[in-house]
């Protein structure tokens, strides 16, 4: 993240918090190992770079190994709420030019 590497493991974004039942648009733009976005109502919140696993973790040295890199460049989408109920209205995957 900003050109360093955040070994932390939770990262704090700009978004605001919704309370309540309203439904919140929200983007992720990936771009291989070159740049992902979150966009939450159309304002990027959180960006970062050469995103890559943690070898401080057993099983991501484990996937590094596998992979010969600790550097991502392709894996899984995964949908999910940390704490409180979460309802999707619709999910789109979209294929971008580079």
């Amino acid at each position: 993240m900003d050109g360093k590497l955040f070994k932390p493991h939770c990262t704090s974004s700009t978004s605001p918090t919704f309370h309540g039942d309203q439904w919140v648009t929200v983007e992720v733009e990936v771009r291989g190992n070159e740049v992902m976005k979150h966009i939450i109502n159309g304002e990027t919140v959180l960006e970062y770079t050469q995103p890559q696993l943690d070898e401080r973790d057993t099983h991501a040295k484990e996937l590094a190994e596998k992979a010969g890199d600790i550097m991502l460049s392709g894996g899984t989408i995964s949908l999910q709420s940390e704490s409180h109920p979460i309802d999707f209205r619709k999910v789109e995957l979209k294929v971008l030019e580079e």
